[in-house]
């Protein structure tokens, strides 16, 4: 079983949580945190009531409570040692265990020393067994039984499978167990295929639009495949979730295909270019099924854009520019279908909204407005033909970040008759991207981390003083995205080792504001990370006065910061 599955049930041991409440205990996103619940709840651990999840009126929940109230769950059934205890229902031997099993006398070796350590298992001459625990050795039988109904059809095979979800093809016409996926359903949005397999999910479940495309994206083996995926992607993704895609896609290793879909569709350069039809191949596809291609491409720059802005506006106005338009002006982008822009206050809205709107500009129709732009929810939007979309936010940046003295300082400041254009500096673009996650961003901030100059310590800085200012944290978005970067780009933050400390500490601080006193094993339950190291946060934050050590192995906030 995967770590964050048992942390959420242990988590939930005493009382029903809201996914949302759960995500931010486990310091997961919420996507994540929903995947986790939802396949726990097809295991029938857990059970949604009232928009609150629980553990179920199970055997196998009941026998979980009462089996980790005697062992660590972690322990006991993360990684292999899940699979070796339940080989130890009919081996006792390991040379027997590596038959049953199929894992490496190393693994099993591993596995049974960390299980004896817990009390589970027992050695006696070679031989091992399981404890003289009846309840353990229940729960063990059901939680065996439960995995055996997932398997699958011996003429279906598995392309993927994990903990909870099982994906597999078998021949058209054929039946299997679970839920229909993948290209078998594209027609259900708008992609009629006919492909030679069927594609399933296993255990049976409802699907999300991003899901779907996920796997078929896992599933895809050849240029075809992976340009009807590009073609589903172009035909919903005013409807699809990009930060859902990426996370699941993140889960079922596709993230890099993910990543390149947004920027094939746009016909810009992807790193594993072979691996995709040539654009003009997609865009014939594209047109069959309704696409208009030229909504997809990079429109030309605006260049003349803030010049007839400028000869509109009727008293002095500041707009500072951030995002693609940004990178256009300095070269690093070659054009952008949006500006995205703030200003400082209601004032200088009404002046741009005035000036936008004697150039045409009006508020979308209900087709243009996209789930992204009702997360990070500018304070207007407005379209004309042949003009670029503005997103205009008033004080604060996608709900989030706001306009700090710190980064106007670091503008570029251009005076065009009475407006006053305020480039934003690469640093600061590169970490408002960093929560805004809109389609093209992680490879916008690929181009930003390598644009010369580009200065490290400021993004931290900005970071620090911003969660200052706000209260809010988002070190967890800036990790999440500087990770992704690295995967994909080979590119390291220089802070990338005190990002992980402060979201640690941020984890910590958090776990014990909400049990109002903690052991460093409760802790644990929160932030994923090994003890040795949340003891060493727990010290520092100790020292730094922001934790007081009760004395009994428990800490609580400094009643002084709390």
């Amino acid at each position: 079983m995967i770590t964050s599955a048992i942390r959420a049930l242990s988590t939930l041991l005493e009382e029903p949580m809201s996914i949302r409440d759960l995500a931010k205990a486990l310091g997961l996103s919420y996507r994540r945190a929903a995947e986790v619940v939802g396949g726990l709840i097809q295991q029938g651990y857990l059970v949604k009531v009232n928009e609150k999840v629980g553990l179920a009126p199970t055997a196998l929940a009941t026998l979980f409570k009462k089996v980790s109230k005697r062992y660590d769950a972690v322990k006991l059934l993360s990684g292999s040692r899940e699979e070796v205890l339940l080989a130890l229902l009919k081996s006792s031997r390991i040379g027997d265990l590596q038959s049953s099993s199929k894992l490496s006398y190393r693994t099993i070796r591993r596995a049974l020393v960390a299980l004896m350590e817990t009390g589970a298992v027992r050695e006696s001459e070679g031989i091992y067994s399981i404890a003289d625990d009846q309840d353990l050795r229940i729960f063990l039988t059901l939680l065996r039984d439960e995995k055996r109904r997932l398997s699958v059809e011996p003429y279906a095979e598995v392309v993927y499978a994990s903990f909870d979800t099982i994906l597999k093809r078998v021949p058209e016409g054929r039946h299997a167990n679970g839920s229909k996926t993948a290209f078998s359903i594209f027609g259900k949005y708008g992609v009629d295929l006919h492909p030679v397999y069927e594609y399933y999910v296993q255990p049976e479940r409802e699907l999300r639009a991003e899901e779907v495309l996920v796997h078929a994206l896992v599933f895809s083996e050849t240029s075809v495949e992976l340009t009807d995926c590009a073609v589903f992607y172009a035909k919903n993704r005013y409807s699809l979730d990009l930060r859902g895609v990426r996370e699941l896609a993140r889960r079922f290793g596709v993230e890099d295909l993910a990543m390149s879909l947004e920027n094939y569709v746009a016909n810009q350069p992807v790193p594993a270019q072979k691996r995709f039809l040539p654009w003009e191949e997609f865009a014939e596809k594209a047109r069959l099924y309704g696409i208009p291609t030229e909504s997809l491409l990079p429109p030309v720059a605006f260049s003349s854009f803030a010049e007839r802005l400028s000869r509109r506006i009727k008293s002095d106005v500041s707009l500072y520019i951030f995002g693609g338009e940004a990178m256009r002006i300095r070269g690093l982008k070659r054009a952008t279908k949006d500006i995205d822009a703030v200003v400082e206050d209601a004032n200088a809205y009404s002046v741009l909204k005035f000036a936008l709107a004697s150039m045409g500009y009006k508020a979308p129709s209900g087709g243009e407005f996209t789930r992204t732009d009702a997360r990070i929810q500018p304070s207007g939007i407005f379209v004309s033909q042949g003009l670029p979309r503005v997103d205009l936010f008033v004080g604060s940046v996608c709900n989030a970040f706001r306009l700090s003295k710190s980064m106007k300082s670091r503008c570029e400041v251009t005076e065009v008759g009475m407006l006053k254009l305020c480039i934003m500096s690469n640093e600061d673009i590169f970490l408002l991207k960093s929560v805004t996650e809109r389609e093209g961003d992680l490879q916008d901030m690929i181009q930003l981390a390598k644009s010369e100059g580009f200065n490290w310590r400021i993004v931290l800085d900005e970071l620090y003083r911003q969660e200052m200012e706000t209260g809010r944290h988002f070190c967890i978005s800036l990790l999440d995205s500087i990770e992704t970067i690295e995967r994909n780009a080979g590119i390291r933050a220089p802070f990338y080792g005190k990002l992980v400390n402060h979201c640690i500490d941020y984890g910590i601080l958090e776990s014990v504001k909400r049990l109002k006193a903690a052991t460093v094993r409760q802790i644990r339950e929160f932030v994923n990370y090994p003890d040795y190291r949340i003891r060493s946060r727990v010290r520092k934050l100790v020292q730094e006065k922001a934790l007081m050590d009760l004395g009994d192995g428990r800490f609580s906030l400094n009643s002084a910061r709390a």
